[in-house]
C-alpha cells in the first residue's frame, strides 16, 4: 500500500483546488515561514480521521475553511482527498484504489466518503485498523512529538510499539468483550428482577385459576335454578296485563269526547279571528299612512335647515375671497422687486469668477515649475544615497568578519584553559565515584531481601481482605433489602398524608368545617378516633360508613356553632355525635357463637370509648358461615366486609378497590410514622456494621503496604539505574581523558589559522572608512538643497490649492443666486394665477347667495301645511286603534275557556300514559328475564315458553334458591376468567426466561474467557514486538551516533504488560545523562529517530511524514539522518516538511509552497529525478 495523491480545495490557505502526487521514494515540501507548509500534513491529518481540533492547529471546524482574502471571498467548503494504491492488500477491500474524503461545510454539516460512496468516521478507522496509518501513529511525526517521545508524553512510546505489534484489534475487542460484559450483567440483573415479579404473579395467578374453577361449578347450579324461575314467573304475566288492557281502553273513549268538544269551539274561534285580523291590516294600513307623513314633515325640516346652513356659507366665503385679494395687490409689488435686485447680484458675482479663474492659471504654472525642481534634487539625493549605503554594507561585512575572527580566537583560548582545568577534575572525578559505586551495590542487595519479606507479608493480609469484602456484600444485600422496605413504608406514609391533609371523600361541608379558622374547636371526625387492624377495616368501615363523616363535639353548643357557620356560607349540611349526651349504658346484646366482638379489634382513645361502644357494642366479626344463623339481635359482618347481617336486614355485594381506606386514617399515619422510625434504626444499624467491615477492608488494605512494595521495586529500579549510571560515567570520564589531549593540539592549530587570515580584512576595513566619511559630507550638503526646493514646491502648493477653494466657493455662490430667482419668477406667475381663480370665484358667490334667500322662503310655507295635515291624521289613527283592542280582549275570553277543556285532555292522556308505562314495566320484565337469561346463561326465552317444569317447587322457594345461589357467587367475589389460561402462559414466560438466564451465564462466563484469552495474546505480542524494537533500537542508535555509544530500553513494570510503560536510557559518545531529557536537542531527536527506525524495521508503515524533524540537527547529523531516510525509503514513502537545504538535497521530488498571492497557498513541483538523468 502506498500513498498515490493528495488533493485539497478550500482548506485553510489552499483555496483553490491543489494536487499533491506521490512517488516512490522521498518527497520534499518546502517554503518560507507562513506559506503554508504544514496546512499540508494537517490536511492529512483531517482527512484520516482526527477529531482533535488542537492538533489541527486551529480553534474550532469552521477555521479549516478558508476564511477569504483581500482579493477573494471565503470559501463555504473544505474538502480534502487522499488516495492509496492497494498493491499488497493490507487494506481490507478488494479495491486497487482507496479514495478518502472528508468535507466540511461552514453551516455546520460535514461528511465522510470511501471511494466516493458516504461513510461513517467508524468505517474510515476499521479500514485503516492495524495498517499503521492513524492520526497518532508513527505515521506522521512533528517536531513537537519528538518531545512528546522523549518525555513520553501520554504513554507515546507504548501507543508507538502497540501500533507495531497489531494489537490495537486485540485492544478494541477486548473494550467491545468489556462493554458486552457490561451488557449481559445488567440484562442478568434485569432478569433476576422480571423473575421475582413474575414468581409473585405466578403465585397470585394459581390462587386465581383455583377460585375460577370453584365459581364455575356453583355458577352451573346457579343457571339450571335460574331457568326453573322463569318458567314459574310467565305464569303471573297474564291477569294483569289484561286489567291494564280494560282500564287503557275507557281512558281513550273520555279522550275522544273531549277532542269533540275542543274541535267545535277552536272552529267557532277561527271565525272571530278572521275578522280580527282584517281589522288589524287596516289599523296597520293607517298607521303606515299616518309613518309617511310624519317622515315628509322631517325631510322638509331637514331641507330648511340645509338651506340656512347653506346661505351662511356662501356669505363667509364673499367676506373671505374680498379679503384675499386686497392682500395680493401687496404680494405682487414685494416679488417683483425682490426679482430686481437678484438679477443685479448675479451680474456682480460673475465678474468676480473670472477675476479668480485668472489667479488660478497663473498659480497652477508655478506650481508646476516648482514640483519639476523639487523632482530633480530628489534624484541625485536617492542616486548619492544608494552609494553610501553600498560602502556602508562593505564595511559592515568588513567589521563583521574581523568581529567573528577576535571572537573566534578569544573562544579557542578559553576552550584550551577550560580543557585542562576538566581533565584536573575528571582525576578527581573518577576517584570518587570508585568508591561511590562500591556503596550503591551494598545498598542494592539489601533492598532486595526487604523487598522478598515485604511480599510474604502482603499475600497474608490478601487473604484476609476477601473474607472481609465477602461479608460485606451479605450486609449490602440485607441493607438494599431494608431500604426498599422503609422506602415502601415512607412512600405509603406520604399517600396517605395527602389524603388526610386534601380531606379526599369527604363531603364539602365537612371539608369547609376543617379549614374555617371561625370555628375554634379541634373535633375530629369519626373515621380518625378510631384505627382497626388492617384485616377487618373493610367489614368495619362498611358497618360505620353512615357516620364516618360525623364530626364528634363535646356538646350542644360547639355543634350549633358549626351549623349556623354552614348556613351563613351556604355550605351544605354536616353531622355531628355529642360526647355529653352518651351515658355509660352498655348494650347488652348476647355475643352469638363462632364470633369476635369488634370492640376487641379496634383501638381507641379514652374519652371516646362510650362512643365507640354506641356504635359497635352489639357488632360481631363471623369466624365462619355458621355464626350468621345464630347472629339474633347481633349485627354479624363477614371478615372481608362481602356482607353485614342485621335483625332484618341483609347487605353486601363485591368489596371495591378503595373500601377499607377511610376509617383510622389519622391512627394509620400514626403507627406508619412509628413503622419508619423503627425501620430506620434497623437501616442505621445495618449501615454502621457495613462501615465497620469497610473500615476493616481499608485497614487491610494499609497493611498490605502496597505502596511499601512498590517503594522499595522503585528504589530498587533507581539504585540499579544509579549502579548502571556510575558505571558509565566512569567509562564516559575515562574516554573523555582520551580525547581532551587530542581537542588540545586541534585548537593550537586553528588559533594560528586564525590569526594569519584576519590581517588583510582589517586594511580594507580602515579604506572603507575614509571612502565612507567622504560621501557622508557630500549627502549632507544634497540634501540642504533638497529641503529648500521641497519647502518652495509646498508652499506653491498651498496657494493653488487655496485659490482653486474660492472659485469652487464663488461658483456655488452664483448657482444659488440663481436658483432664488427662478423660485421668486415662479412665484409671481402663481400668485397672478389666483388672483384671477378668486375674482371669477367672488361673482359666482354672489349670484348664488340670491337662489339660496328665494329657496328657503317656499320650504318654509310648504312645511307650515304639512304639520296641519298631520294634526288631522293622527286623530283618526286614535279611533280605529281602541276599536281594535276592544276586539281583541273578546277572543282572549274565549281562548282561556279552551285552554280548561284542552288541560282536562292532557290529564287524560297523562293517565293512559301511565296505563302504557305499566304495561312497558311488565314487558320490560319480560325482557328483562329474557335478556338476564342470554346474558348470564346464553339460554333464549323462546326456547323454555314450551318446556314443563322440571319440579313442583313454588315460586318463592325457586327466589329463595336462586338468592342464595346468587349470594354464593358473590362471595366468592370477581373472578379473572382467563386465570386459568393466564397461569398456564405465565408459567411458560417464567420457564423461558429461566433459559434466557441460564443463557446469560453462560455468555457472561464466554466473555470472561475471551477477555482473558485477548489479553494473554495481546501482552504476548507486545513483549515480542518490544524485544524485537529493543535490539533494532539498538543497532539503529549506533548507526546515527557512533559505535561506541549505547543506548537500551527497559519496561518499568514487567509483571503488568498491560499497563506498563517503557523507559528510554540513551548513552551518546562522552556523556552519561541520568535522563534522556538531559540530552541537547539535536541527541534527543536522533534518539527519537533511532525509536522510530527501530520500530520501521519491524513493521514499516505505508508512508512517513516528518514534519521539521531535522531542525535541531547540525550538518554531521543532518547527513546521518538524510542516510538513514534513503535506506529506509525502499519500503515506504517519506514526505519530509524541512528548511534545511542539505535534507532538500536528497529528496526525489520537491514541491515549493509558495504566496504569490496574499493569504492564498499554491505549489510548484520539481522532479530531480528527470534533472539527474
Amino acid at each position: 500500500m502506498r500513498l498515490k495523491s493528495l488533493e485539497i480545495k478550500g482548506f485553510k490557505s489552499f483555496a483553490d483546488k491543489t494536487i499533491v502526487n506521490f512517488d516512490e521514494g522521498i518527497t520534499g515540501i518546502i517554503g518560507p515561514n507562513g506559506c503554508g507548509k504544514s496546512n499540508i500534513i494537517d490536511s492529512i491529518r483531517w482527512v484520516i480521521g482526527e477529531q482533535k481540533i488542537s492538533a489541527l492547529r486551529s480553534e474550532n471546524l469552521e477555521a479549516l475553511v478558508f476564511n477569504g482574502s483581500k482579493t477573494r471571498s471565503a470559501s463555504g467548503l473544505a474538502e480534502v482527498s487522499l488516495t492509496f494504491e492497494n498493491t499488497r492488500n493490507l487494506l481490507p477491500t478488494e479495491f486497487s484504489t482507496v479514495t478518502v474524503t472528508r468535507r466540511f461545510y461552514k453551516n455546520g454539516e460535514s461528511e465522510y466518503r470511501l471511494n466516493d460512496v458516504q461513510c461513517r468516521l467508524k468505517d474510515i478507522n476499521n479500514l485503516f485498523l492495524d495498517t499503521g496509518v492513524s492520526t497518532d501513529s508513527y505515521a506522521i511525526i512533528e517536531l513537537g512529538m519528538v518531545d512528546d517521545i522523549i518525555k513520553d508524553k501520554e504513554n507515546s512510546r507504548r501507543r508507538m510499539l502497540e501500533q507495531a505489534a497489531g494489537i490495537t484489534i486485540y485492544k478494541t475487542r477486548k473494550k467491545e468483550a468489556k462493554n458486552k460484559l457490561d451488557a449481559t450483567e445488567q440484562d442478568l440483573n434485569r432478569i433476576e428482577d422480571l423473575l421475582f415479579e413474575i414468581n409473585n404473579q405466578l403465585k397470585m395467578l394459581e390462587n386465581q385459576a383455583k377460585k375460577a374453577e370453584k365459581y364455575f361449578e356453583i355458577k352451573k347450579d346457579y343457571k339450571e335454578i335460574s331457568v326453573e324461575l322463569a318458567k314459574a314467573s310467565l305464569d303471573g304475566f297474564n291477569t294483569t296485563y289484561r286489567d291494564l288492557n280494560e282500564k287503557q281502553e275507557a281512558e281513550t273513549d273520555k279522550r275522544v269526547l273531549l277532542e269533540a268538544e275542543i274541535a267545535t269551539e277552536e272552529a267557532a274561534l277561527e271565525q272571530e279571528k278572521v275578522g280580527f285580523i282584517e281589522k288589524e291590516r287596516a289599523l296597520q294600513s293607517m298607521q303606515h299612512e299616518f309613518n309617511a307623513l310624519v317622515q315628509d314633515v322631517r325631510t322638509r325640516e331637514n331641507e330648511k335647515n340645509l338651506a340656512t346652513q347653506k346661505l351662511h356659507y356662501l356669505k363667509e366665503k364673499e367676506t373671505s375671497l374680498h379679503d384675499f385679494l386686497n392682500k395680493a395687490e401687496g404680494q405682487l409689488r414685494t416679488i417683483e422687486d425682490s426679482i430686481q435686485y437678484s438679477q443685479l447680484q448675479v451680474k456682480d458675482e460673475e465678474e468676480r469668477l473670472l477675476k479668480i479663474q485668472s489667479e488660478l492659471e497663473a498659480a497652477k504654472f508655478e506650481v508646476e515649475e516648482k514640483r519639476r525642481l523639487f523632482d530633480e534634487k530628489r534624484s541625485s539625493v536617492d542616486s548619492l544615497r544608494g552609494t553610501f549605503q553600498q560602502i556602508q554594507r562593505g564595511q559592515f561585512d568588513a567589521e563583521k568578519k574581523v568581529a567573528v575572527a577576535d571572537t573566534s580566537i578569544q573562544n579557542l583560548q578559553r576552550a584550551q584553559a577550560q580543557l585542562t582545568d576538566e581533565k584536573q577534575n575528571r582525576d578527581s572525578q573518577l576517584q570518587q565515584l570508585a568508591i561511590e559505586l562500591q556503596e550503591k551495590e551494598e545498598a542494592l542487595d539489601n533492598k532486595r531481601a526487604d523487598l522478598l519479606q515485604l511480599q510474604e507479608q502482603h499475600e497474608r493480609t490478601k487473604e484476609q481482605i476477601l473474607e472481609t469484602q465477602s461479608q460485606l456484600e451479605v450486609l449490602r444485600n440485607q441493607l438494599a433489602d431494608e431500604n426498599r422496605k422503609l422506602d415502601a413504608r415512607r412512600n405509603e406514609y406520604d399517600l396517605l398524608k395527602s389524603l388526610i391533609d386534601s380531606m379526599e371523600g369527604y363531603p364539602e361541608s365537612v371539608k369547609f368545617l376543617h379549614k374555617n379558622p371561625n370555628w375554634n374547636h379541634t373535633a375530629p371526625i369519626l373515621s380518625d378516633i378510631i384505627y382497626v387492624k388492617e384485616e377487618y377495616r373493610t367489614a368495619v368501615e362498611n358497618v360505620l360508613e353512615p357516620y364516618l363523616n360525623y364530626y364528634v363535639v363535646n356538646n350542644l353548643e360547639e355543634g350549633l356553632q358549626a351549623v349556623h357557620l354552614l348556613d351563613d356560607n351556604k355550605k351544605g349540611k354536616a353531622n355531628f355525635f355529642m360526647l355529653d349526651k352518651l351515658n355509660d349504658s352498655k348494650v347488652n346484646t348476647r355475643q352469638p357463637a363462632n364470633t369476635i366482638p369488634v370492640m376487641s379489634i379496634i383501638e381507641v382513645d379514652e374519652q371516646y370509648t362510650k362512643l365507640a361502644e354506641y356504635l359497635l357494642g352489639n357488632v360481631y366479626i363471623a369466624e365462619n358461615d355458621a355464626a350468621f344463623a345464630q347472629s339474633e339481635d347481633a349485627v354479624v359482618l363477614e371478615s372481608s366486609g362481602k356482607y353485614v347481617k342485621g335483625k332484618y336486614t341483609l347487605t353486601g355485594g363485591s368489596v371495591g378497590l378503595f373500601e377499607g381506606k377511610k376509617i383510622g386514617r389519622a391512627k394509620n399515619l400514626e403507627k406508619l410514622h412509628d413503622e419508619i422510625v423503627l425501620q430506620d434504626a434497623v437501616v442505621n444499624a445495618l449501615k454502621a456494621e457495613i462501615k465497620q467491615k469497610h473500615n476493616e477492608v481499608i485497614g487491610y488494605n494499609e497493611q498490605l503496604k502496597e505502596n511499601v512494595i512498590k517503594q522499595t521495586e522503585n528504589e530498587i529500579n533507581q539504585l540499579t539505574n544509579q549502579v548502571f549510571a556510575v558505571r558509565n560515567r566512569i567509562e564516559n570520564l575515562q574516554a573523555a581523558q582520551q580525547n581532551a589531549h587530542q581537542r588540545l593540539q586541534d585548537i593550537e592549530e586553528r588559533l594560528q589559522d586564525e590569526q594569519d587570515g584576519i590581517a588583510e580584512t582589517r586594511e580594507a576595513l580602515i579604506f572603507l572608512n575614509e571612502q565612507l566619511q567622504n560621501t557622508s559630507q557630500e549627502m549632507r550638503l544634497l540634501e540642504q538643497d533638497y529641503q529648500l526646493a521641497e519647502q518652495d514646491y509646498s508652499q506653491s502648493t498651498a496657494t493653488f490649492n487655496d485659490t482653486n477653494l474660492q472659485l469652487t466657493r464663488q461658483t456655488s455662490k452664483i448657482t444659488a443666486i440663481r436658483q432664488e430667482l427662478i423660485f421668486k419668477e415662479n412665484q409671481l406667475n402663481e400668485l397672478h394665477n389666483q388672483i384671477e381663480i378668486n375674482t371669477k370665484q367672488l361673482a359666482e358667490a354672489a349670484e348664488n347667495i340670491t337662489d339660496s334667500e328665494e329657496a328657503l322662503a317656499a320650504s318654509i310655507d310648504l312645511l307650515f301645511d304639512l304639520m296641519h295635515k298631520k294634526e288631522e291624521e293622527e286623530k283618526k289613527l286614535n279611533e280605529a286603534d281602541q276599536a281594535y283592542y276592544n276586539l281583541r280582549n273578546f277572543l282572549q275570553a274565549k281562548e282561556s275557556e279552551l285552554r280548561l277543556k284542552v288541560k282536562s285532555r292532557e290529564m287524560t292522556e297523562h293517565l293512559l300514559s301511565e296505563i302504557k308505562d305499566k304495561l312497558n314495566e311488565l314487558k320490560l320484565q319480560l325482557a328483562g328475564m329474557k335478556e338476564r337469561l342470554h346474558v348470564e346463561f346464553k339460554i333464549e326465552l323462546d326456547e323454555i315458553l314450551d318446556q314443563a317444569r322440571t319440579t313442583n317447587s313454588s315460586l318463592e322457594e325457586l327466589q329463595n334458591s336462586s338468592e342464595r345461589m346468587r349470594k354464593r357467587l358473590e362471595n366468592i367475589g370477581e373472578v379473572n376468567p382467563t386465570a386459568i389460561e393466564a397461569y398456564t402462559e405465565m408459567k411458560k414466560r417464567y420457564e423461558f426466561i429461566l433459559e434466557q438466564k441460564n443463557d446469560l451465564v453462560n455468555a457472561k462466563e464466554s466473555l470472561l474467557q475471551t477477555i482473558q484469552e485477548v489479553e494473554a495474546t495481546a501482552n504476548q505480542q507486545f513483549l515480542d514486538t518490544f524485544n524485537q524494537v529493543r535490539e533494532n533500537f539498538q543497532k539503529v542508535f549506533k548507526a546515527l551516533f557512533t559505535d561506541e555509544d549505547t543506548a537500551d530500553m527497559v519496561l518499568e513494570n514487567p509483571d503488568n504488560l498491560a499497563e506498563t510503560g517503557i523507559d528510554i536510557i540513551a548513552k551518546p559518545k562522552g556523556k552519561r545523562p541520568s535522563s534522556i531529557s538531559q540530552l541537547s536537542g539535536g541527541e534527543k531527536t536522533l534518539t527519537a529517530t533511532a525509536l522510530l527506525f527501530a520500530i520501521y524495521l519491524i513493521k514499516p508503515a505505508p508512508f512517513c511524514i516528518l514534519d521539521e524533524v531535522d531542525a535541531p540537527l547540525d550538518d554531521a547529523n543532518v547527513g546521518k539522518f538524510t542516510q538513514m531516510i534513503k535506506k529506509f525509503s525502499e519500503n515506504s514513502q517519506f514526505i519530509i516538511v524541512t528548511h534545511n537545504k542539505m535534507t532538500m538535497s536528497t529528496v526525489d521530488v520537491i514541491y515549493g509552497v509558495t504566496m504569490q498571492e496574499a493569504g492564498v497557498s499554491k505549489l510548484v513541483p520539481v522532479d530531480f529525478r528527470s534533472l539527474s538523468s
